[in-house]
């Protein structure tokens, strides 16, 4: 729901005696126009009500950043085609468990195709609400169209205002929240340099000895014929000198992580965020896109010795095989959906800033009335982020790792009237004031080395924290 605005700590008001750009000028016409539509909404008119205006071209992150109206939220696609910025929550559905994805994923795709406008969502790792330590408070699944959302796409940018109402006392009472929402408005402000903030503090969940440890542990479950592979997370929690500024540090780590998915949800007084590479599936009508992305190995210093690994990615047999389970896993798991699943003879390559992957697109044509819920079931959690086969590995997973993962490993992104485009939400964050938490999880199968796969999971953390010093 559009509530007051809140601001932990508020930005100065801006000095009515400072010159204004035509860019400011331009903004500040484009929300009065904005609040003139807005109240102009009547009693009488019911369900989601949107109205929407073209505005300068400006930073989407430095926005939501010169706006701290809880909760925020931001998306844009791995292409770089859509980027959604939002404020404020004109609706809202949770899911305790995952026994209500369904009921969420029918309630947010009913309400994004009565005007048009996607949802965003995100889904816990293991279909658990968080019960302890930094996820108290976030629930299995959320969805929600925020209030006011900036949009960015090919034809330009506009700003936007939701409305969702069931009568007219509550059409009066949300448009109360709204207008004070938008009245609280600021344009994008260019960052001024500043010192970032200095990590004073830092703790692994596990320890080098107890990853060793928990590695040796499960090359005997594989050995045993238990399990053929598993991914075992670590956590690392950082305590910051001061406060991070969570926007500006997702603009760094989406300008280091190109090609990569970018998001972030402000929930519970957190923001979970994150630049994550790897695909879920991307549905439009019957049509589905995925991927397998597993196997991985760093980047090189020059161009001979990252092609160098390249090759050592295509050629080991460790990093061959744990890549070909994902694949075998994907079409086992769609062609029962599915009545066509296709996808190349080999996999290529995929390059990021520090690292590099083993990546195969996969597509498939769904048979008539399969959708998102049944994918949902049937891909996640992958085999990339938790293991093979499936349930043995979550169990382990449950039993051995020693924190629970909340949304990270999840699944994050947009729902339309007629399609969807998640994310697998690795690669992410949850920061909250002076505190942060990172994630990375490494695929242990046999010939694994306990020291390799420590250095796999610094390397999957390193963009996160070079944006975090800046």
């Amino acid at each position: 729901m559009p509530r007051s605005p809140e601001r932990a700590n508020p930005p100065a008001e801006p000095d009515p005696r400072a010159p204004t750009t035509a860019a400011d000028d331009a903004w500040r016409r484009a929300v009065a126009e904005l609040i003139e539509r807005v109240q102009a909404w009547r009693a009488g008119e019911r369900g989601l009500l949107r109205a929407a205006v073209p505005i300068p071209q400006g930073d989407p992150l430095a926005w939501l950043e010169a706006n701290p109206l809880a909760p925020r939220c931001y998306w844009q696609d791995r292409d770089g085609g859509r980027q959604i910025a939002g404020l404020g929550a004109a609706w809202r559905m949770r899911a305790d468990g995952a026994a209500a994805y369904r009921s969420l994923l029918e309630g947010a795709q009913r309400l994004a195709g009565e005007a048009g406008v996607p949802v965003l969502s995100a889904f816990a790792f293991d279909g658990r609400s968080g019960e302890a330590e930094e996820w108290a408070g976030f629930p299995a699944a959320l969805a929600l169209l925020p209030a006011v959302a900036l949009e960015t796409a090919a034809e330009g940018q506009q700003l936007a205002a939701h409305l969702h109402a069931r009568d007219e006392a509550e059409l009066r009472r949300q448009r109360s929240g709204l207008l004070g929402l938008l009245r609280a408005l600021r344009p994008a402000e260019a960052a001024e340099a500043a010192e970032p903030p200095r990590i004073v503090a830092r703790q692994e969940t596990p320890g080098r000895a107890e990853h060793r440890a928990r590695i040796n542990a499960l090359l005997d479950d594989i050995e045993q014929g238990r399990i053929q592979k598993a991914v075992p997370a670590r956590r690392v929690a950082l305590q910051l000198d001061r406060p991070l500024p969570a926007f500006a540090t997702l603009r760094r780590w989406s300008a280091l992580a190109g090609g990569s998915y970018t998001f972030a949800i402000e929930h519970a007084g957190r923001i979970f965020m994150g630049c994550s590479p790897e695909r879920l599936f991307r549905r439009s009508g019957r049509r589905v896109e995925t991927e397998s992305l597993a196997g991985t190995v760093r980047r090189g210093e020059g161009p001979a010795a990252d092609a160098e690994l390249a090759a050592s990615l295509r050629e080991d047999p460790k990093l061959v095989r744990e890549h070909g389970w994902v694949t075998r896993y994907i079409r086992s798991e769609l062609e029962p959906w599915a009545t066509e699943v296709e996808a190349p003879a080999e996999a290529g390559v995929l390059k990021l800033d520090r690292i590099q992957h083993l990546q195969l697109p996969i597509r498939a044509v769904l048979r008539p009335g399969v959708g998102d819920a049944e994918l949902l079931e049937a891909l996640h959690p992958t085999p990339a982020v938790c293991g093979f086969p499936r349930q043995p590995a979550q169990a382990l997973i449950a039993r051995r790792e020693g924190f629970q993962r909340g949304w990270y490993s999840g699944v994050v992104g947009l729902l339309t009237g007629d399609g969807a485009e998640l994310a697998v939400a690795i690669r992410s964050a949850l920061v909250g004031a002076e505190q942060a938490w990172c994630y990375s999880g490494a695929g242990v199968v046999q010939g694994s080395e306990p020291e390799a796969e420590w250095q796999e999971l610094e390397a999957k953390i390193e963009t996160f924290l070079a944006a975090v010093h800046g």
